[in-house]
């Protein structure tokens, strides 16, 4: 479409009056080019009007410019009074049935398209991004389930996913994922927290465990009676009141740990030498050779496990890659079923 020869409005801003027109004769100037207000102090820094510009130059009205932006015709409508009343210049032509631009609203759209590509093409750098498996994802994890059960998950997903890096934070502290000292967790009791995604995947339970080659020498124990070479493995400094685990009468005297560690692993790694007992995580002694469970009527607490993240961090690919991998296989190995897919999409909106 044609419009009348009209000057840079970039230009505009340096003149102090209208520029004469390249074909005007010596006596007879032709008027100046439409002025709707001065142009000082004019600024372009609002993107939505300059993005209305665009949608009602290249729709041709007003109706179906704001169709396009998902907006009504009165919006676009005050848009383009806005911009044309900034500028000092009619951008349209206002005909029957249409909108044709101006001479300075060729000029403003050549200047512009190239802003509104720009923002498609960072658009679609970030879609992109949110879609890419890549960067790192920081898991806290206790130091049982770190070895025995969140690596196993990982590692078959690092091998599928180049570009994930994972950091696993083994602590058996809970890290504060507020506070972003991780971005997924998994903890053995229900976060508190509103600000977090949580989801109980399955349960687990506290028990006494010896190896079947003690229990070939000394036989299975029916009190809390043990033989005097044999040795109970418990915490050193860490740990909790051992009250809520006894089921019925505890021993008349206290717990005497022979062997104390807070490293858990230490301990498990002392019994499966088949010369003491200690307490395991169910699930993960029933992987173990040669682990069984003793005074199971007697001593033993429940456990829910639970997989936690940060509620801002759900749209990030990476972070949802990996609470995936992690949730089907906590569920997995809990006996917890696999869930719906629905649910993880549901999940993380």
């Amino acid at each position: 479409m044609q419009g009348a020869p009209t000057h840079d409005v970039a230009s505009a801003l340096c003149q102090t009056g209208p520029m004469p027109d390249p074909d005007s004769g010596p006596k007879t100037p032709p008027p100046p080019s439409p002025r709707l207000s001065p142009p000082a102090g004019l600024s372009l820094g609002d993107w939505n009007l300059l993005r209305t510009f665009i949608a009602v130059y290249e729709a041709g009205t007003l109706t179906e410019a704001a169709r396009r932006l998902g907006t009504t015709q009165p919006s676009v409508g005050r848009h383009v009074r806005e911009l044309e009343s900034a500028l000092g210049e009619a951008l349209f032509k206002r005909l029957p049935g249409r909108l044709e631009p101006s001479g300075a609203g060729h000029v403003l759209h050549g200047r512009v398209a190239a802003m509104r590509n720009c923002v498609k093409e960072a658009e679609r750098v970030f879609a992109q991004s949110r879609e890419q498996v890549a960067g790192t994802v920081r898991v806290a994890v206790s130091e049982v389930y770190a070895p025995y059960v969140v690596t196993p998950i990982l590692a078959p997903l690092l091998a599928a996913q180049p570009e994930l890096e994972i950091e696993l934070a083994v602590s058996n502290r809970a890290d504060n994922l507020l506070r972003r000292e991780a971005d997924i967790a998994v903890r053995f009791f229900r976060p508190e927290q509103a600000d977090l995604i949580a989801v109980h995947v399955g349960d687990t339970e506290l028990g006494l465990y010896a190896h079947e080659s003690f229990l070939a020498r000394h036989g299975e124990p029916v009190g809390w009676e043990l033989p005097a070479e044999a040795f109970v493995a418990g915490f050193d400094r860490e740990g909790g009141p051992l009250g809520p685990l006894f089921r019925g009468p505890g021993p008349q005297a206290p717990v005497r740990f022979r062997l104390r560690t807070d490293a858990i692993l230490a301990r498990y790694a002392a019994v499966e030498t088949g010369h003491g007992v200690s307490v395991y995580l169910a699930d993960v002694a029933a992987r173990r050779p040669g682990l069984r469970r003793i005074l199971g009527d007697r001593f033993g607490q429940k456990l829910q496990v639970w997989l936690c993240a940060h509620s801002e961090l759900r749209r990030s690919a990476s972070m949802r890659s990996v609470w995936e991998a992690l949730e089907r296989g906590l569920r997995s190995h809990l006996g917890g079923g696999l869930g719906r897919p629905a649910d993880v999409a549901e999940r993380w909106g």
